[in-house]
């Protein structure tokens, strides 16, 4: 059995931010903090079955919903301006909702636009201690989220498939040099980590992808497996 808590926290009166807490029957240290990307939200089977992978090794999970892109204001801000913004409405909801927790182990997972947010954090680290990340489809391109990955010192997954637009064979090779990063390219994977035209293969991808993120939890996680 699990409590779920869902709720709005209201950062300012331009930005409220939905979020979904998840907590296993028994108490634990662990927390998967989920920042979804755009068009791709928490519903999605990615998310789905990592929340399930969580829930099962008793990791609780929070689900930031946020929906900036629907925001009049944030469509106004510069493109320099806007992950800023992605930022504090992640950390908004962090510091509301976990205020009085005691966790100690943070999971950060994310996709595509909230790898954004996820490598601010990653360098600022202002409410992640001690963390391991999944970074599913990042936006390579950016480079602030490419060096947040490349010099990280903290335990990271990176999925990305070849036909991905923000794949760069070059880039993906410099990240196998840093030994805390393990790397998976799914082949002929787009953005969604799905295959053109082909549910079958595009349901072995999910999977390729959960047997990965089960994998590297067992490896960096104490009592993940």
């Amino acid at each position: 059995m699990y409590q779920i808590h869902e709720g709005q926290v209201m950062r300012n009166k331009y930005s409220s931010i939905p979020y979904k807490w998840i907590q296993n029957e028994y108490s634990n240290r662990t927390i998967c903090i989920m920042l979804p990307g755009l068009g791709y939200t928490t519903e999605r089977p990615l998310f789905h079955y990592a929340t399930g992978l969580c829930l099962e090794r008793n990791i609780d999970v929070l689900h930031i919903n946020y929906t900036f892109a629907k925001n009049e204001q944030f469509r106004k801000l510069s493109k320099q301006e806007q992950p800023q913004w992605m930022y504090e409405d992640v950390k908004a909801v962090v510091e509301e909702v976990l205020k009085e927790t005691e966790y100690e182990c943070c999971i950060l997972l994310s996709k595509s636009i909230g790898t954004i947010p996820m490598s601010m954090e990653w360098s600022k680290r202002y409410f992640i201690r001690n963390a391991i990340g999944i970074w599913l489809t990042p936006l390579l391109k950016e480079q602030s989220v490419y060096e947040a990955l490349l010099h990280t010192n903290l335990p990271s997954l990176c999925v990305i498939g070849d036909q991905d637009h923000h794949f760069i064979e070059e880039r993906i090779h410099s990240l196998k040099a840093n030994n805390l990063i393990s790397t998976v390219v799914v082949p002929n994977a787009d953005h969604s980590l799905e295959i053109k035209e082909d549910t079958i293969a595009s349901i072995d991808a999910v999977k390729t992808v959960m047997l990965n993120a089960k994998k590297f939890l067992v490896k960096h996680r104490k009592g993940a497996n």
